[in-house]
């Protein structure tokens, strides 16, 4: 690892993950450079054709986040000795492309053959289960100046396995919230565009949401016209004022290739370097490549439009230049998005809108529990066969910063464990086809169990749990469990988030035909601009003092659905530094009245 590039990098527009899953990988990172006897340890991971520095222990600040071409890593490991698991360069055999993005080190290497040079490169290639290679483990500067003993090796060839294992965990963590993303973003946009009676007004609604989802930097959309003969085509463009270009010039091609495409179900990334598509010969590719060059685009993504089996028109989806590929969760979505705007498109026409919002919206929100589902339970084989290893490892004859290691290993295991539970539950939770059968619940009962439940919690934080509750039973027609987690959720949240000496009290009261459930603390509080955010998945709160104690971010997501589905209301007052008070209202039990689920947002 050179750890601080002068030349040829560049910084990531956004953080890799979650700040948990960066933690995760940060203990990892630490724990080799500990252990194998590094003072500098990085973890870099393909993003985008590029690799990006994701975790790093040793190196100064700005280092995390620096991105160096994917050519340039794979041309060292290229020319790198095999040292087992690990690849070696030394530094007489650096290659200028190399050294023209590394900085070396202020080192001054020992004497003798076995001594450590600053542009030396020892590197642990991570491969997924196809081969591909997702990342790079790295250290730097030994505490003795020498090139790794043998024992050194082995101490870093378990660590690159562990690296391995984690990596592809995160890598999935962050395809799965790619994948939730993407889903409520196309969800959202079928939801703008939907209903509007004209192409114009259809386009009017999405466009800024679909240019915003992709991170492109303009779209257009051709819609055929109902009687068949000739188009009708809209643009726009993000801070573009000037008429759009002449579509019409290359209406011969993209219109063969929406039509057949729609069958296909294919979405085309087209670029200088993606000219190879179904159905498309050379010289109308090189056409279209000079159309692309001439109003200064270098990608588009391509999606045919459709409503059955009737392709309507297609969108076009525009990027300045082809650095930057099109994901597969990308052209996921889009061909979502190409399925739920040719509706749109096909209702505009038909003015036949009503049945197909309920539709669409079905079908995005069963695809992103499907997903959910899918990848919760397949995250939890390799999560349980590490956690179950490290149950067995006797570390009786581990120094203390190696017991420090495997503790911080079983942590973070728990950790993703809480991850994995919480987003299953969401999953549930959200199901639109899953059946509610509300039956008289107590509240009293339920709030008696929390208490149970949370007190371990509340004793070792030295907090102070009351509940105030009436005399008679307080019933909502509900489901036990959900409203069981609903309440855990909220009392474990205030218990979490409120410091020593504090207090959390849980409050239940009949309102008339309803039920007001509160939950209050003196903890830190939460700010305006975080409280916009707290019910979306995977959202961590932006106060410094909130980030230091563990959670999924999606305890109140959970809490939001929950109320959603007993047909209730969830609202939160909190200032900074003073204390959160969150009311819950639920329909008191009317009997044969079942409640009406709001609709999960």
């Amino acid at each position: 690892m050179h750890d601080e590039p002068d030349t040829g990098r560049r910084h990531a527009d956004s953080p890799w993950a979650d700040e948990q899953t960066r933690q995760h990988l940060q203990v990892l990172v630490e724990g080799v450079a500990t252990l194998a006897g590094f003072e500098q340890s990085s973890l870099t991971l393909r993003r985008d054709g590029q690799f990006e520095v994701v975790a790093a222990a040793g190196v100064e600040d700005g280092f995390v986040g620096t991105q160096v071409p994917a050519a340039s890593i794979e041309n060292e490991l290229r020319n790198a000795d095999e040292w087992g698991v690990w690849r070696f360069v030394p530094h007489h055999r650096a290659s200028i492309e190399a050294l023209s993005y590394s900085h070396i080190p202020d080192v001054t290497p020992l004497e003798g053959e076995d001594a450590w040079h600053p542009l030396d490169l020892l590197a642990a290639p991570l491969h997924d289960d196809q081969g591909r290679l997702r990342g790079l483990l790295s250290v730097d500067i030994p505490d003795d100046g020498r090139l790794p003993s043998p024992a050194k090796m082995e101490v870093l060839t378990r660590y690159a396995g562990l690296a391995r294992t984690l990596v592809l965990l995160a890598l999935e963590r962050e395809e799965l919230s790619e994948q939730v993303r993407m889903a409520t973003e196309a969800r959202a946009i079928v939801r703008q565009a939907l209903g509007e009676p004209t192409l114009e007004l259809v386009l009017e609604a999405c466009r800024s949401a679909v240019v915003s989802c992709f991170d492109a930097v303009g779209m257009w959309l051709t819609a055929f016209n109902p009687d068949g003969v000739g188009s009708t085509t809209t643009s726009y463009a993000v801070g573009d004022t000037y008429d759009a270009p002449p579509f019409a010039e290359i209406d011969d091609v993209v219109v063969r290739l929406a039509q057949r495409y729609w069958v296909d179900q294919y979405v085309a990334p087209f670029s200088r370097d993606s000219l190879d598509q179904p159905g498309l010969a050379h010289d109308d590719a090189e056409r279209l490549l000079g159309f692309l060059d001439r109003i200064g685009i270098g990608s588009v993504l391509f999606v045919p439009l459709g409503v059955g089996r009737e392709c309507v028109g297609f969108l076009v989806l525009t990027r300045v230049s082809d650095a930057r590929r099109w994901t597969d969760i990308e052209i996921d979505a889009a061909r979502d998005i190409g399925r739920d705007l040719g509706l749109a498109v096909g209702k505009a026409r038909q003015l036949e809108l009503e049945r197909a919002i309920a539709d669409r919206l079905r079908k995005l929100d069963s695809y992103r529990v499907e997903v959910v589902n899918t990848m919760g339970h397949e995250l939890r084989n390799p999560l349980f066969s590490m956690s179950a290893n490290l149950e067995l490892l006797d570390t009786s004859g581990l120094d203390e910063d190696g017991r420090r290691s495997v503790a911080a290993a079983t942590r973070g295991a728990t950790r993703m464990r809480a991850v994995i539970d919480d987003m299953l539950t969401m999953a549930q939770v959200s199901d639109p086809h899953r059946e509610f059968d509300p039956i008289p619940v107590d509240l009293r009962r339920v709030v008696h169990d929390v208490a149970e439940e949370c007190h371990a919690a509340a004793t070792a934080g030295e907090v102070t749990c009351e509940s105030d509750l009436p005399d008679e039973p307080v019933l909502v027609p509900g489901e036990p469990e959900e409203l069981h987690r609903l309440l855990t959720n909220l009392a474990s949240n205030a218990i979490k988030y409120t410091d020593p000496g504090g207090r959390v009290a849980v409050r239940v009261a009949l309102q008339g035909d309803a039920v007001v459930a509160t939950v209050e603390d003196t903890g830190i509080g939460i700010s305006p601009p975080d409280q916009e955010q707290l019910f979306r998945e995977f959202f961590r709160s932006t106060n410094p003092a909130a980030l230091t104690r563990p959670g999924t971010g999606l305890g109140l997501p959970i809490v939001a659905r929950i109320v959603a589905r007993h047909g209730g209301s969830v609202d939160i007052d909190s200032e900074r530094g003073r204390g959160t008070t969150v009311t819950v209202t639920l329909p008191a039990w009317a009997e044969g009245v079942a409640p009406d689920p709001a609709p999960a947002s």
